[in-house]
């Protein structure tokens, strides 16, 4: 075929090279019988060749046109014959590398490029998009197989927080349901467990449940403490796991016979480093790292419970021994009931001289006391309140004088210091200060100075205001006497509405054990047990909505010593009758308590304590119904202080969605109405799912749409939100949880 392409290529460019040359000769012929002005003919130019024997020459110039035809021709084939060979190379690379992208589109990550001469730059980033898709095919993989193991130790988590719940009040129940249920979920082969028993100094682990092959087996082992693995483990109080089982050790029986098994996991069951026992899981297969992780994690979960279990049995024995000084402590309770009403009078009467000082700064010159001084602290004008309050009879006596005419010298050193500050333009100056008068006597007042400035910045003067406050700073200072006397008697503290503790006496920090710097960090939620933290996160809310609390707590020391008080929790309003902070006051009873433990233990009392119930009994039954009544009536004020919650975040310009827990909505601000363009009604009591695209990839909002997934409070800032109009947006999240008495509600805040 290449032959016949060349052949015909030089044919024709001979066959062009021929016309061309006879057209050549022609043209001169003509230009020749036109210069002898003769006419054409044959016969005519047969005769000039007798005459002109150049002719002959001419006649063959169609011979070298042939000849330059064939070397054009030859010429034009290897350059379309070079061309060919460039498109030819040009399609194979194409076609090759059209292939590896076709590959790695249908996912073939296995293939190669075989062109050796391509470009490099090429070649290499070729290779890079391979290893590029390969590297995030591995790491999709991986996301994918932690995504799994997380919501599966999540499930379980759930699961077996239910189990410990439901069996919370029957210790063998719990531990059969917990064991049966880990087998299963581990799909592991045998399962026990061992609690710790305290026998004066003797300890050993005894099983209470046991579970092999969907049967429940009836355990009777007893292991002394630090005596084989199981006892290792429980003194060393920390777990055990390995695939190398001695013979012996442990059999697994089943209708098929008896086998060693292959991997064994001994977890402690430990809650402030106290081991309350030990759970052995043995299985035929090899277990993942993420299942030994879950298999730790709900071990402290059964040795909470098991430590809750425990607290509430010891609290139901100590409140059946509180009755007998119930009347000696409300006798107490009510002593500091009164000094607390007394300290919330006085607290409030300061609370009025404030806002009568701010009305009196709108007319100062009628009210308040006022004098302006030069920056070297010289009188130059008093108003006549001012020379009244210190005792002088007009400006002639003070005109000119120095500030320090009115300070006593005690205060001066201190005053100087805030003087040269505000000479230099520093901040202003507000608080109580003391003016010594004329006479020599004490002035309190509640003062301010401040700098008064030209158009270009410079001091003019510094300004004095100040109202006399002298009577009620001796009132001030009897008001803290009295609480100095009940910081004597009483253990006192003083927290924030979010607990944080801002101030302690001595007696406070030594009863509790804790130093102030320790103290400075703390919460009072601190110093309150495992056990007693759901009753007293009840007391506490109660207290920061204004309800005082009276009456007995158990808290515990930096030792961990279990201390009983009878507290007092009042909280103190602001101005604005918000809560400011609350006030803790108490009286140790720990050795009361420890003493009606011994005075219980004898038959006589006993007798007695048992008619003192039974007639406590009653006027418990008589103060339920009050405590009813009086809860109906807290229930409407609730229902009040709801509404105008669902009012404030009605109006709040972030989207607010609230859900119970099947995911039904139960709130739906106008934010969101504007967000979703939908109405409150038509969305109320619909489900949270129809609101979001199914192609969120936000975890947040997954969790938040599936009641079956857990849902974790807090903030989650950048997350993915898609709309159902599929469009996508980056939004701050927050995501709040309120446990209620009978379900869980959920809120969404979309910032």
């Amino acid at each position: 075929m290449g032959e016949l392409n060349k052949k015909e290529i030089v044919i024709r460019y001979s066959a062009i090279g021929f016309v061309l040359g006879t057209m050549l000769v022609v043209i001169i012929y003509q230009m020749l019988l036109y210069a002898l002005d003769v006419t054409f003919s044959f016969r005519r130019i047969a005769l000039l060749h007798n005459d002109l024997w150049f002719l002959y020459i001419i006649d063959i110039l169609p011979l070298p046109g042939i000849f330059l035809g064939m070397a054009r021709g030859n010429w034009r084939f290897k350059q379309m014959d070079i061309w060919s060979e460039r498109v030819h190379r040009e399609t194979k690379k194409n076609t090759e590398i059209k292939r590896f992208t076709h590959s790695l589109i249908a996912g073939d990550l296995n293939t190669s490029i075989s062109i050796t001469d391509m470009d490099k730059t090429l070649s290499d980033s070729l290779n890079k998009l391979k290893d590029t898709l390969i590297r995030n095919r591995e790491m999709e993989r991986q996301r994918r197989l932690d995504d799994r193991q997380r919501n599966w130790i999540s499930e379980g988590l759930a699961e077996f927080g239910d189990i410990l719940r439901t069996h919370s009040h029957e210790l063998e129940s719990m531990a059969y349901a917990v064991i049966s249920g880990m087998v299963r979920y581990l799909d592991a082969n045998q399962g026990a467990i061992y609690l710790t028993v305290e026998e004066s100094a003797d300890s050993y682990l005894q099983m209470i449940a046991c579970h092999a092959y969907d049967r429940k087996k009836f355990p009777d082992k007893r292991i002394k403490w630090g005596d084989g693995l199981i006892g290792a483990v429980a003194m060393e109080k920390k777990g055990y796991y390995t695939d190398k089982i001695p013979d012996g050790y442990l059999t697994i029986t089943s209708g098929l016979g008896k086998a060693n098994p292959r991997f064994l996991i001994i977890e402690p069951l430990i809650w402030n480093e106290k081991v309350f026992g030990i759970i052995e899981i043995a299985s035929f297969k090899r277990m993942e790292d993420f299942k030994i992780q879950f298999v730790g994690r709900v071990a402290e979960n059964i040795a909470t419970t098991i430590n809750t279990m425990e607290s509430n049995l010891r609290t139901e024995q100590l409140l059946k021994e509180t009755q007998a000084q119930a009347d000696q402590l409300t006798r107490q309770e009510e002593q500091v009931r009164q000094n607390m009403d007394a300290l919330k009078l006085a607290q409030e009467e300061a609370a009025k001289q404030a806002e009568i000082f701010i009305s009196f700064t709108n007319t100062v010159n009628h009210t308040l006391m006022r004098a302006d001084y030069d920056t070297e602290g010289k009188l130059l004008y008093a108003n006549t309140r001012f020379l009244k309050k210190l005792g002088y009879s007009g400006n002639r006596e003070v005109e000119g004088k120095h500030i320090s005419m009115f300070i006593n010298e005690k205060d001066r050193s201190w005053f100087n210091t805030l003087w040269t500050k505000l000479a230099k333009g520093g901040r202003h100056f507000e608080g109580y200060m003391k003016h010594e008068t004329k006479l020599g006597q004490d002035l309190w007042t509640i003062t301010t100075y401040t700098c008064v400035r030209r158009d270009d910045g410079t001091i003019e003067k510094i300004l004095f205001l100040g109202i006399d406050s002298t009577e009620q700073k001796k009132q001030s200072i009897d008001y803290e006497g009295q609480i100095e006397a009940i910081d004597r008697l009483n253990a006192k503290a003083v927290f924030s509405p979010d607990g944080k503790l801002q101030l302690s006496n001595q007696l406070f920090s030594k009863t509790l054990k804790y130093t102030e710097l320790e103290l400075e960090q703390m919460n009072v939620f601190d110093f309150f047990g495992t056990g007693e933290q759901e009753r007293f996160n009840e007391i506490w809310e109660k207290v920061i909505l204004g309800e005082a609390f009276q009456g007995q707590l158990k808290m515990q020391s930096k030792y961990e010593e279990e201390l009983w008080f009878r507290a007092t929790f009042l909280s103190v309003d602001d101005m604005y009758g918000e809560v400011e902070k609350v006030i803790f006051l108490a009286n140790e009873i720990t050795k009361e308590k420890e003493m009606e433990l011994a005075s219980r233990k004898q038959h006589d009392q006993l007798i007695r304590k048992e008619e003192e119930l039974r007639l406590a009994s009653l006027d418990l039954k008589k103060k339920l119904e009050e405590t009813n009544q009086l809860r109906q009536q807290e229930k409407s004020s609730f229902e009040k202080e709801v509404k105008q919650y669902i009012h404030v975040l009605d109006e709040l310009p972030y989207s607010v969605i609230s859900i119970n827990n099947l995911g039904f909505i139960l709130f739906f601000n106008r934010s969101s109405e504007k967000r979703w363009g939908l109405k409150q009604k038509d969305v109320i009591g619909t489900k949270v799912e129809t609101l979001f695209h199914r192609r969120n990839a936000s975890d947040v909002i997954n969790s938040f749409t599936d009641p079956a997934k857990t849902k974790s409070p807090g903030i989650y800032s950048d997350q993915e939100l898609v709309l159902p109009d599929g469009k996508l947006h980056r939004k701050d999240m927050m995501v709040i949880r309120t446990d209620l008495k009978d379900e869980l509600h959920y809120t969404l805040i979309i910032l």
